[in-house]
């Protein structure tokens, strides 16, 4: 089916609902900054084209090409692009496309993601429907607002001079007043929990049953878990709550805790702001 798969109507039409599911008012509560996102290009493809998206107005721009589409790069969605080829076509073909300046999420189109999730054979696997598909791609939408804060590295260059000229007068014996701590970089997977928390959020929103399918299998999954910690030495393993080596489990046990705990305010706990 994959090898000569061309997108059908139903395809491009499920993305182009995505797209107005992260336009719609109640993502408003997640998305409270619209202008972080809206420049984000989405891009999916099948064996003939490359789809490029635009979110806002939808737009879709149809570029062909002659790339081998694998297996691996349909059945999932990611933020920035799978293929450094896709990546080379995009740049060639559309300007500006400079990276960091323009957000891009990625991935399959919904009948290959749901064949190949299937496939997969994952039991009880959450991600075998149209819902479940229009949830990741909203889910990926949460890494592109989240990583428009940076807050994994010093990038506010004002705000590090201010540190530097306050540590400096300290340091000289001044007396000063500090209104607020230094904030400290926060770990770059953080931005899973977000994605995650964004994810499930939309999906009590709109998507029950697919609500309902995460649930019944991250029950499953911390069975799992909480047997592989008792069995752990932590003074010479990672915790199954490690957010570099297991970050997806780390995000759903977190991010469950964080939004049962702030309902009202999670995403800005979540990006300080």
């Amino acid at each position: 089916m994959l090898k000569n798969y061309v997108a059908t109507k139903g395809d491009l039409k499920a993305v182009n609902e995505a797209l107005k599911f992260v336009q719609h008012p109640k993502m408003k509560f997640v998305f409270r900054d619209f202008s972080r996102i809206k420049n984000t290009k989405v891009v999916s493809y099948d064996n003939q084209s490359i789809y490029v998206w635009q979110v806002k107005p939808i737009r879709l721009l149809k570029i062909p090409h002659e790339i081998e589409i694998k297996n691996e790069w349909q059945y999932a969605w990611q933020a920035g692009i799978i293929s450094d080829k896709i990546e080379e076509l995009l740049k060639a073909k559309m300007r500006p496309l400079d990276g960091l300046k323009t957000p891009i999420i990625s991935g399959g189109l919904l009948a290959p993601f749901i064949t190949l999730q299937n496939a997969k054979k994952v039991p009880d696997n959450p991600y075998v429907t149209k819902e479940s598909y229009l949830a990741t791609i909203i889910h990926e939408f949460g890494h592109v607002f989240w990583n428009s804060f940076k807050l994994w590295w010093e990038s506010d260059k004002k705000q590090n001079l201010e540190i530097l000229s306050l540590s400096n007068k300290l340091y000289l014996g001044k007396k000063v007043t500090i209104k607020q701590l230094p904030v400290y970089p926060i770990h770059f997977n953080v931005g899973e929990v977000f994605a995650y928390c964004t994810e499930y959020y939309a999906s009590e929103q709109f998507w029950p049953s697919h609500k309902n399918k995460l649930d019944k299998f991250i029950i499953k999954r911390l069975s799992l878990l909480i047997k592989m910690e008792k069995g752990k030495d932590l003074n010479s393993e990672d915790s199954v709550l490690s957010l570099s080596k297991f970050p997806y489990d780390s995000a759903f046990v977190r991010g469950k805790i964080l939004m049962y705990n702030y309902p009202q305010t999670w995403p800005i706990k979540l990006t300080k702001s």
